[in-house]
């Protein structure tokens, strides 16, 4: 009797306990109830569920000493007043009240959040597609801009050519009037280089026909000394450029003479030595065939 009312009693306690657990855990989560209600409401729903496990409860005297048969036995109600149910359907509903405003308050802190999200996201949505259009906007300056750079270039390799062209030019009427002052001892600023051509071509040519009049043997004569000229200034020409040439070499010997020397750290590279080669011994098939032959002569005779 005793273990029945003890296991009665924890069955009720454990069922009203686990209501109220999940209860409470709800309402922890949320934390939207103040601290006094919520003990209020604990106390309340504890004492409610106390005075429903004792209505349940057997009691001593519901159960008789008598030693009766157990197929003749009738087990006692566990609920002696309709009371005690409502009791505990009234704990019950409580707890599921309870349960279901959490619910309502979870989903609607769930909607807020769904609506923050959506809206985030569209806003998010929106500035990319700005950051999209202003990057293709960027690109397509870049690309402007590229292709004026290139027209540019372009142009500035242009503009050196001719001014490569001009300072030829340049040289050249140089060299022009340098020969024209040298043969006509003055020169004129007024003449073009194609005048000046003219006029070195016409002289040139008045020349040519005074030694063509002249004796034979006095051109080649000054012929030769003039050609002899022209080679020696060739040789001092190019002796200077050999010297030159030397002494570039012997700067580079004394600045790199000069420099601090490297020294080498760690062991030197060791290089493999070639294998040793095997000669191939070259046999004689024929004559390893006339001395077989030869041996089996020997003995069949």
């Amino acid at each position: 009797m005793a273990l029945r009312q003890k296991a009665a009693e924890e069955e009720a306690r454990a069922a009203a306990e686990a209501a109220a657990e999940a209860a409470a855990e709800e309402a922890k989560k949320k934390g939207r109830r103040g601290r006094k209600d919520k003990e209020a409401e604990e106390e309340e729903r504890a004492r409610k569920i106390d005075a429903a496990v004792k209505a349940v409860a057997i009691k001593p005297e519901d159960v008789s000493d008598d030693e009766v048969p157990e197929e003749e036995r009738e087990m006692p109600m566990y609920f002696a007043e309709p009371q005690q149910l409502l009791d505990i359907f009234t704990a019950l509903e409580e707890s599921n009240l309870f349960l279901i405003q959490n619910s309502q308050e979870t989903e609607e802190a769930l909607e807020e959040l769904k609506a923050k999200f959506f809206d985030t996201r569209g806003r998010m949505d929106t500035e990319t597609a700005g950051l999209k259009v202003q990057i293709d906007s960027l690109k397509g300056s870049i690309e402007v801009e590229e292709a004026k750079g290139q027209g540019l270039n372009a142009r500035a390799g242009r503009n050196t050519g001719v001014q490569h062209q001009e300072d030829t030019l340049n040289e050249l009427n140089r060299k022009v009037a340098e020969t024209y002052r040298a043969i006509f001892s003055e020169g004129d600023a007024t003449l073009s280089t194609l005048q000046m051509l003219t006029n070195i071509e016409a002289k040139l040519e008045e020349l040519l026909s005074t030694i063509d009049s002249m004796p034979k043997d006095e051109v080649e004569a000054e012929e030769k000394k003039k050609e002899k000229e022209r080679r020696q200034r060739a040789r001092e020409i190019k002796q200077a450029a050999a010297a030159a040439a030397q002494e570039e070499r012997i700067q580079r010997s004394i600045r790199r003479a000069q420099q601090p020397v490297v020294k080498r750290t760690g062991k030197p590279v060791m290089f493999r030595s070639q294998p040793p080669q095997r000669k191939k011994k070259v046999v004689d098939e024929g004559e390893v065939k006339v001395n077989a032959e030869d041996s089996i002569d020997y003995w069949v005779q």
